[in-house]
């Protein structure tokens, strides 16, 4: 029971930790062969002393003890060096490590299935990157401490046994221990680790959210609610870390009592094989070194788990981000052109979980170039229309074409390349204003964004500002009034002149002038790219081509306003 336990919470870390490996596979042959050479190094020392003792009880004091002596000090530098060369090494896999998570998270993060992970919170989810620390931690223990421990234990054993055949019983008894130690408590170990995580990872995701809504909290009239919801679950996490605890300290003990009956078992058999004439008394000093020497090797061997523990533990933490669906990929390109797109849904049904339907059998067709006015009253479903435009969901039921040709055809990339989109779930990033508008385009200048600044009415506001396009924002916009926020993502959507625009309630919050001039630049200075808009206003829809009302996930009425409206 307990090995099937053990193998089934081992398997995935242990694959992930196989992975990693690979990746490293030649800088972590380096690191095994320094410890071999390291382990056969420290045991040329008991038998360099061995050498010397017999020459002091014989009373010659030649030059052949002080080669001896000489060679024994080697033999600790010449350790010491390829123990620095393994930390070397180490230290080059680690850093390779966190590039590579990094870059990891950087892509696959923006790729990830938006309907796979519409019930996680993402910066939560992000927080597991620091699990890094962790695992670069631990790998010193998994690639030094351990393969050196395991190698001293080995020769050690080997070495012991060539004293007297009856070590060779002790040596199998060691690894016997040993190995029932680690099928006891590994898989246990394991689990309670993982559980403890899971814990601490809920206590951090509710004090970012306690710092997210401060104000909220702040100004509650003395709301108790952080501090009882955090009593609830650092209980959580306590009572994990002392079940986790609790296998360290019997592995501990476990060592405790082995390092007792070995210990005291080597100097029985060691002083009876002295007395006996069956070993001199430089072979049992020797003897008593090895054994010594075996079991703080041990000793680093069981103390290492905990650190095994978090590293296997961060794998799987990493793991559960970067297995993480990503979203399809077609293969054609959008080519490059200034003709807005034909877009069309026929007969489609979608809902972000399958027990609930936000569109159901959705109909519509809107010309190249067009200007299209969803409305509807919150939650009728228009918002969901203009997302599935930017090719971020597939899982629905009838079929979305641009041009024609399925969405599913398309790289999501390549679309998104040519369409402007401005969503209310939006937020700007720390960075520059030129960054937040530009996000990466390097065609896009900053001339590019005057000029459409001064078609909408919005110039004055990037003039107005200290620094221009260099005004850093701080994280989300921290201390930015709304306005200010809208209008950088308006400009984001807007420049570059895309083929298509996804809007929602795109003048909102803008003052009268600034409503008109956006107005007037969505249906007269853009002919070519067609426009999905939602608003319920009446007046511009009615200056629009097309006029889609939707109610509950369905349309009630579309065509021209004359018509709809």
């Amino acid at each position: 029971m307990a090995e099937q336990s053990t193998d089934g919470i081992l398997k995935s870390p242990l694959k992930r930790l196989a992975q990693v490996l690979k990746l490293e596979n030649k800088e972590i042959g380096a690191i095994y062969f320094y410890a071999i050479l390291a382990g056969l190094l420290q045991l040329s020392v008991p038998l360099g002393i061995q050498a010397i003792i017999n020459f002091v009880l014989a009373g010659a004091l030649s030059t052949s003890m002080v080669v001896l002596i000489v060679m024994v000090v080697i033999g600790v530098f010449l350790t010491g060096l390829l123990q620095v060369n393994q930390m070397k090494i180490i230290e080059k896999i680690q850093q390779r490590i966190f590039a590579r998570y990094s870059f990891e998270f950087a892509w696959r993060i923006p790729k990830l299935d938006m309907k796979k992970v519409d019930g996680y919170y993402l910066p939560e989810m992000v927080n597991r990157f620091f699990d890094i620390i962790s695992l670069q931690k631990s790998f010193s223990k998994l690639l030094l401490d351990i393969p050196t421990a395991t190698i001293q234990i080995i020769f050690g054993l080997v070495l012991l046994s060539l004293y007297a055949n009856v070590f060779i019983i002790f040596s199998l008894l060691v690894v016997f221990m040993l190995y029932l130690i680690l099928y006891l408590t590994g898989g246990r170990g394991l689990k309670t680790s993982l559980q403890e995580s899971e814990h601490k990872y809920e206590v951090a995701s509710w004090l970012e959210e306690v710092a997210r809504v401060l104000k909220s909290f702040r100004f509650s009239k003395g709301s108790l609610l952080p501090v009882d919801k955090t009593d609830v679950i650092v209980a959580k996490y306590l009572d994990a870390r002392t079940s986790h605890f609790k296998i360290l300290m019997l592995q501990y003990w476990s060592l405790i009592v082995f390092k007792i009956l070995i210990t005291g078992g080597m100097l029985i058999v060691g002083s009876v094989l002295l007395v006996q004439n069956e070993i001199n008394i430089g072979q049992f000093v020797a003897a008593e070194i090895v054994i010594l020497t075996v079991l703080a090797s041990i000793e680093k061997f069981i103390q290492s788990l905990d650190k095994v523990y978090d590293l296997l533990t961060s794998l799987e933490k990493l793991g559960k981000v970067l297995d993480k669906p990503l979203e399809k990929e077609g293969t054609l390109k959008i080519t490059e052109s200034k003709k807005g797109f034909a877009l069309a849904m026929n007969n489609l049904s979608f809902g972000y979980n399958s027990n609930d339907k936000v569109l159901n059998n959705v109909s519509f067709e809107l010309t190249a170039g067009s200007k299209n006015v969803f409305m509807g009253s919150e939650g009728s479903g228009k918002s969901t229309v203009i997302r599935l435009f930017t090719g971020s969901y597939h899982n629905f039921e009838g079929s979305i074409t641009i041009d024609g040709i399925p969405i599913g055809n398309y790289d999501p990339d390549s679309i998104r390349a040519h369409t402007g989109i401005l969503f209310s779930q939006q937020d700007i990033f720390q960075g520059t204003l030129y960054d937040n508008i530009a996000l990466g385009n390097s065609k896009i200048t900053t001339a590019d964004i005057i000029e459409l600044a001064e078609k909408i009415g919005l110039k004055e506001f990037i003039t107005g500002l200290k620094d221009g396009f260099d005004t850093l924002i701080e994280p989300t916009g921290r201390r930015l009034p709304g306005g200010v926020i809208r209008k950088i993502l308006l400009l984001r959507a807007l420049v570059a002149n895309p083929r298509l625009l996804l809007l929602e309630e795109p003048w909102s919050g803008f003052d009268a002038t600034s409503k008109e001039l956006i107005r007037n630049y969505l249906l007269n200075q853009i002919p070519d790219t067609t426009c999905i808009i939602i608003t319920n206003d009446a007046s511009f829809a009615n200056q629009c081509s097309y006029v889609v009302q939707m109610q509950e996930g369905t349309i009630v009425k579309q065509g021209k306003p004359k018509d709809v409206l």
